[in-house]
């Protein structure tokens, strides 16, 4: 039995299968190489009593009938528990066993005598292709003793009675498909790499290898010799291609490796471009044939199929046709970049006729194809096709010089797509077409909204020409563009409208990038309207149909991210608020637009908040504090965005005893909140906290009056909360039980979770007493508390009095005691006794210690902040 190696991985969920099954049955583990096998069959066996395993690895010499059967009773004669005097032990091996049914009968016949049953595994079971030992083993099955279960492994299912031992529910088996390592297993095998390997790109490598625990293997062995990934990814580790040649290739015909080679330049083979490209009748039954279990080299989908060569596999042949034979890989690609264009696909055409190395080609296709391909999402082509005419130094036409405008401001970088602009109105011609004049009214409609005041957008979006746009084939651009601007004004039902217009037309022909827009905006305007469920849905869908991005710059990503991102804190799941929070700044990276900062500042929000509600306090609250302050003035940013980053900092700041900064986030809020009903539920926030309930419930009051109209829906749901411990603290339970009712209802039907779930210990108490009696609310209470149980926050420290904070600033100036309390005009046992508690507080000892304590959660950094403001 073959020892573990070194990165071994266990895979409980794969033993669990393989214990399914009775003790007297059969074990099939089938899948082609590098599936990991051997490891998943000694890792069983070891599990089991070693003296109960008789293990046999299968060779070439197998084949001969008597050593094969020599080689069984050798096997079993090792196993420890075969009674010294059981005929297994003695059996003299006839000349043709496995024909010979009295030597059979005498083989069952001491099986079945056995104390207990033993497993015999026949690892690499491929490797037997003589018909005489399986004839043997299938009449020894068709026996049935109860002492032997049978465990083969192969790369192509064995001539035994399988079939049979399905139907009588006699057969445990595991494939390929479950043999495929998790993302999760991945996780564990790749940790080997050690830091060569980022945890966030575990999830592209599984995509990659799909799975395939050798390909995990090479690609974590790569890492640990290169230190990344790079030559792994690209084709030219050379381990990796040795082990695809020696034990995946090697098992083929020439003409098949040869087939796989030739079709390795396309990403997807559709149905009779392999004839094409190969030059050869049977290329697609050969194909079939590599689609078959013993192989799995092909996967093919569809009807009719398409044809994918592993993407692994894929990418190392097709690096090594381009450095064998540059000019045939170039020949292909032509060929490729033909037939596609022949069949009306023209983002495969451009691609093949960029590989191809045809600039000609490639200028052609964009002039006929790029505004079709901008809004069908093919950014990625288009991206490569450009660069092509650069390298080149083609000059760039107004067409060309648009799309790639269009580019740059899908990426936010308006200075580059300035420059673009520049270039096509430096060669605009006299009589431009209307496609090209539509095109250029949205290229500067598109700048504006991005990097200029909303007035100055709506000013540039009017100049579009909405009646050329439709007949130039851009008219959904040109809506998409007016709803924005409608949406700006607070026209929501007219803007929504617009926008459903456009997402049929645009779904029915496929246009995916203007299905992303709108789908984005709509998710907005659900935001707006506070269905937050809708807001997920939609933003998801957006997310889904978004180009694939290299580099990954995307603000339509990015737009849908933070949607997401703000979803997921509202339904109480900060961690997955976090995650999406930080695909936001991977997507805008430092892009300059206006919008893009903006966005940015906001996912920040949103992260700090996440990380302040998982027991980063300080430290979310110091990232929250950090994105309004490059925010600027409060009438800088949208009302909205000002709304939200004020009510989330400003409840951290005092749940923490932060005093000073929600002081100072109140200030930064009231230019542009004037009136606002968040101004208020701050107000009574503060006076509730103050311990002043009476001055915090008449506040409430006047926010239930509706006279101050909410920026974010699901704010009125907190001031009910702050309601119900307003009232708690008053010991009015009735109240505090309508409050808490009404807050329920108002919450359910949207799933805004975040105030309860995050809500202090005496109102998750209250709500605890209420359970029974919360009709309609009872279930999604329910929810609330699971969730709470769920996230297991730590406990959140007793906050620091306002004195003890002036203490703590001025610990790490070394001045005395006496020094301190003359600095802050007290007496110096007054100091003393707020030394003592800032200790008791962070759980220290000593000055030095407390220092220490404090700098590590951020409060001196963030307290020493708020002492200049």
């Amino acid at each position: 039995m073959p020892r573990p190696p070194a990165d071994f991985v266990s895979r409980p969920r794969l033993l669990t299968a393989l214990d399914g099954t009775g003790e007297a049955a059969m074990v099939f583990v089938g899948a082609p190489a590098g599936f990991g096998k051997t490891v998943l069959l000694a890792e069983w066996a070891r599990r089991r009593d070693g003296g109960t395993v008789a293990w046999l690895s299968a060779d070439t010499d197998d084949n001969d009938d008597r050593l094969f059967w020599s080689a069984v009773l050798e096997a079993l004669g090792r196993c420890g528990r075969i009674p010294a005097g059981n005929p297994l032990r003695r059996l003299a091996v006839p000349e043709v066993p496995s024909t010979d049914l009295a030597f059979l009968a005498q083989v069952a016949d001491a099986l079945d005598a056995l104390p207990e049953p033993v497993v015999l595994v026949l690892d690499s079971a491929q490797e037997i292709t003589s018909p005489g030992p399986w004839h043997g083993l299938r009449t020894l099955v068709r026996h049935q003793p109860a002492g032997l279960c049978l465990a083969v492994a192969s790369r192509r299912e064995p001539p035994l009675p399988l079939g049979r031992a399905r139907l009588a529910d006699r057969l445990a088996e595991v494939g390929a498909g479950r043999l495929r390592f998790t993302a999760e297993e991945a996780n564990a095998l790749l940790a080997t790499a050690g830091p060569a390997i980022p945890r966030d790109q575990v999830a592209e490598l599984v995509a990659r290898t799909g799975g395939w625990p050798a390909g995990l293997r090479l690609a974590a062995a790569s890492a640990a010799r290169h230190g990344s990934l790079r030559d792994f990814l690209s084709g030219r580790d050379g381990a990796a291609l040795g082990y695809l040649t020696d034990e995946v290739l090697a098992a083929l015909t020439p003409a098949q490796r040869e087939l796989l080679r030739t079709i390795s330049i396309c990403d997807e083979v559709p149905t009779g471009l392999a004839p094409v490209l190969s030059g050869r009748t049977d290329a697609e039954a050969m194909l079939r044939e590599l689609g078959e279990p013993a192989t799995q080299l092909i996967d093919s989908t569809g009807t009719p199929p398409h044809h994918r060569v592993l993407p692994m596999l894929r990418t190392y042949l097709r690096a090594d046709l381009h450095r064998r034979a540059p000019d045939r890989a170039r020949s292909l690609h032509a060929k490729a970049a033909g037939w596609f264009a022949e069949h009306d696909r023209p983002a495969q055409a451009l691609l093949h006729s960029v590989r191809s190395g045809r600039p000609a080609r490639v200028g052609e296709l964009l002039r006929e194809h790029a505004v079709t391909l901008f809004l069908a999402g093919e950014h990625h082509v288009l991206r490569v096709a450009l660069t092509l005419l650069e390298d080149r130094r083609i000059a760039a036409d107004p067409p060309a010089a648009l799309i790639a405008a269009g580019l740059y401001l899908e990426a936010a970088e308006t200075s580059a797509a300035g420059l673009q602009l520049a270039r096509a109105e430096a060669s605009w011609p006299d009589r431009p077409t209307p496609e090209l004049t539509v095109l250029r009214q949205l290229t500067y409609s598109w700048l504006a909204q991005l990097d200029h005041s909303a007035p100055q957008a709506a000013r540039v979006a009017a100049e579009v020409d909405e009646e050329l746009a439709a007949g130039a084939g851009l008219g959904g651009l040109a809506t998409l563009h007016r709803a924005g601007v409608l949406i700006g004004r607070d026209e929501r039902e007219p803007a929504r409208e617009a926008l459903l217009r456009v997402l049929g037309t645009a779904e029915q022909v496929h246009q995916d990038f203007t299905v992303a827009q709108c789908l984005t905006l709509l998710a907005e305007l659900a935001c707006h309207d506070g269905d937050y469920r809708a807001m997920e849905t939609l933003a998801r869908r957006a997310g889904a149909r978004l180009p694939r991005q290299d580099p990954p710059r995307s603000l339509q990503g990015a737009q849908a991210g933070a949607l997401l991102a703000y979803g997921a804190l509202l339904s109480g799941e900060p961690a997955e608020c976090l995650l999406q929070a930080k695909r936001v700044g991977q997507l805008l990276g430092d892009a300059p637009a206006r919008a893009a900062r903006e966005l940015r500042l906001f996912a920040e929000t949103l992260r700090g908040a996440a990380e302040f509600e998982l027991g980063g306090w300080h430290a979310g609250l110091r990232r929250m504090r950090r994105a309004r302050t490059r925010l600027g003035a409060g009438r800088a940013c949208p009302s909205g965005h000002a709304a939200l980053c004020a009510v989330l900092e400003q409840r951290a700041a005092l749940r923490l005893g932060a005093a000073a900064q929600s002081r100072e986030t109140v200030r930064w809020a009231l230019p542009v909140l004037a009136g606002s009903g968040e101004l208020l539920l701050m107000r009574a926030r503060t006076q509730l906290r103050l311990g002043r309930h009476h001055a915090a419930s008449s506040v409430l009051r006047s926010l239930a009056e509706g006279e101050a109209p909410m920026e974010l829906a699901w704010a009125g749901i907190e001031a009910s909360l702050i309601g119900v411990q307003a009232a708690l603290a008053a010991g009015a339970r009735d109240r505090a039980a309508r409050l808490l009712d009404e807050a329920l209802r108002a919450a359910e039907p949207t799933g805004v979770r975040f105030p309860f779930v995050f809500a202090p210990p005496e109102l998750i108490g209250f709500l605890t007493s209420r359970l029974g009696g919360l009709g309609t609310g009872e279930r999604f209470a329910g929810e609330i508390l699971a969730v709470r149980r769920r996230l297991r926050t730590p406990p959140m420290p007793a906050p620091l009095t306002e004195r003890e904070r002036s203490v703590l600033r001025l610990l790490p100036t070394q001045r005395s005691i006496d020094e301190i309390a003359e600095d802050l005009t007290v007496s110096p046992n007054t100091v003393k006794t707020h030394v003592r508690g800032i200790y008791a507080k962070l759980d220290v000892r000593s000055r030095r210690e407390a220092v220490t304590i404090a700098q590590e959660r951020g409060l001196l950094d963030a307290e020493v902040a708020d002492f200049t403001v």
